[in-house]
């Protein structure tokens, strides 16, 4: 791969991590700092997925580092998965504090 490329999947690593960061302070659950990789590894996640894998470009697109990226609907996307995966993780979190420790539900 080209320098360019790893330049690019940089960019995208950096708006994922925002994007999970700005979900993450949205819903606050769980409160400890680990709470933020599942969001930002869901919308990274997204990012290839509609990008690389199913060429996705929706909206105006911009040139950086040799590529056309349709930047504003990508930001868009990674914030939406972002949001979606910490609703998830919220639900399964809330649903684990529920039950207790040691109790199983049959």
């Amino acid at each position: 791969m080209s320098s360019s490329a790893y330049a690019l999947i940089s960019l995208f690593a950096v708006v994922s991590v925002l994007a999970g960061l700005v979900a993450w302070q949205a819903l606050r659950v769980p409160t400890s700092p680990a709470g933020l990789i599942l969001p930002a590894l869901g919308a990274f996640g997204a990012l290839y997925l509609a990008g690389h894998r199913l060429g996705w470009s929706i909206g105006p697109t911009v040139r950086l580092f040799g590529f056309e990226v349709a930047l504003a609907f990508d930001a868009v996307l990674a914030l939406a998965a972002a949001l979606v995966v910490a609703v998830l993780q919220r639900l399964a979190v809330s649903g684990l504090r529920r039950q207790g420790p040691g109790v199983r539900q049959a």
